[in-house]
């Protein structure tokens, strides 16, 4: 009786000896091995891009008036690197008699241990930088003026350092907010930019174990 495709397939990928075997098993391998190279080229362009976009963005805000926010979030960004480097460990591709099942398990492994690494540190970052633009909104000239206007109004607000003390609240108040939503907003951030290439990913593991069962 003729076997499905299903079931030679399911042959080749746990049976060493099928003839088929050498195929599936190659097929595998080099999608496992593209698509791990695939995503880590991803999050090396990332990176690549916060290296060289974070002194642009900060020579552009300093030309619309808020230098000091360019130069906060610049350092923010080049620490979230440096962070990087020291807290998350890079990806040591398996041995390469490993077969693609364990190499894509331990690149999954290992990806999953990146990012929840990446959440932990990532996820205090959109609060600074919310104080940085704060920081930089109240020092430029619009700013002051808004200020000096809030003063105009209320005589009697109290100033912290030439600042209304209830912009300070309101401030804290919203960092905070934005530090509670830390996590959510790195998923999100995650999503917009990786989703595709992680699902398939959770696919091809999925598949695999599948065809193990």
């Amino acid at each position: 009786m003729k076997k499905t495709i299903e079931e030679t397939w399911r042959e080749g990928f746990l049976t060493p000896d099928a003839l088929v075997a050498p195929k599936v098993n190659d097929l595998y391998t080099r999608k496992s091995q593209h698509l791990a190279d695939k995503i880590q080229r991803m999050l090396r362009i990332n990176e690549i891009a916060i290296l060289i976009g974070a002194p642009i963005m900060w020579a552009f805000l300093s030309l619309t008036g808020v230098p000091y926010t360019g130069a906060i979030l610049c350092a923010i960004f080049y620490a979230l690197l440096a962070v990087r480097r020291l807290y998350i460990t890079k990806f040591d591709a398996p041995d390469n008699t490993l077969d693609s099942y364990h190499y894509i398990k331990a690149f999954h492994g290992w990806l999953t241990d990146r990012m929840a690494r990446s959440k932990s540190v990532q996820r205090h970052v959109y609060a600074l930088c919310f104080v940085a633009l704060a920081i930089g909104l109240v020092a430029s000239e619009p700013g002051q003026l808004l200020i000096s206007k809030i003063v105009e109004d209320n005589p009697d607000v109290v100033l912290v350092n030439g600042v209304p003390l209830m912009l300070i609240a309101a401030v804290a108040v919203m960092t905070f907010v934005i530090e509670l939503l830390g996590g959510k907003i790195f998923d999100w951030d995650v999503n917009t930019v990786y989703r595709k290439v992680f699902r398939k990913l959770d696919e091809m593991v999925e598949e695999m174990e599948e065809l193990r069962a």
